[in-house]
């Protein structure tokens, strides 16, 4: 996409926002890391979901083909069984890998983040000064709730793995 930047070039604004380098370092690593997560799931579940779409019906045309033109082409039959075959593979990696699954875990956790960072950039809701005694409680509060962000980022990307495992299991 020409001129078009990056989502996380678009929030670093917000990142940006943060005074303390430590914890800017934090989220602007871990928002990097969540929205190129998602965008490299989000990308193989396209593919893969408009593979399984578009195999079965080659291999409907395929067939149909085969029948038409079987004296010329004998090994046009073959054709329809490694279509088939393909279609699935694509079928059993999309179920096994869990791209859309994990592509949604990482949106979730990279729109937690961006939000939470700009409610505390803007020091709105929990983050207000009506809420919090001083700046430094604000923080604190901020702190909790982005590690609170990663450590459920952790733990729900450990839960898909584990299915993963236990899929992988269950066949062998």
């Amino acid at each position: 996409m020409f001129g078009k930047k990056s989502e996380f070039v678009q929030y670093k604004f917000l990142v940006d926002g943060l005074s303390d380098e430590v914890l800017k370092k934090r989220v602007e690593t871990s928002l990097r890391f969540y929205i190129t997560r998602a965008n490299k799931y989000r990308k193989r579940d396209a593919f893969l979901g408009m593979a399984s779409i578009v195999l079965p019906a080659f291999a409907t045309f395929a067939a149909a083909a085969a029948s038409f033109y079987e004296e010329q082409y004998p090994s046009l039959d073959l054709a329809v069984p490694v279509i088939t075959l393909i279609a699935t593979v694509t079928a059993g990696v999309i179920a096994h890998f869990k791209f859309s699954e994990k592509k949604q875990n990482y949106r979730n956790l990279a729109e937690s983040m961006k939000s939470e960072v700009a409610m505390y950039v803007c020091r709105a809701q929990k983050y207000s000064r009506e809420k919090t005694e001083d700046e430094e409680q604000a923080k604190d509060i901020f702190l909790q709730a982005i590690e609170k962000i990663i450590e459920d980022g952790y733990r729900k990307s450990r839960e898909v793995e584990t299915a993963e495992q236990s899929i992988a299991e269950n066949r062998g």
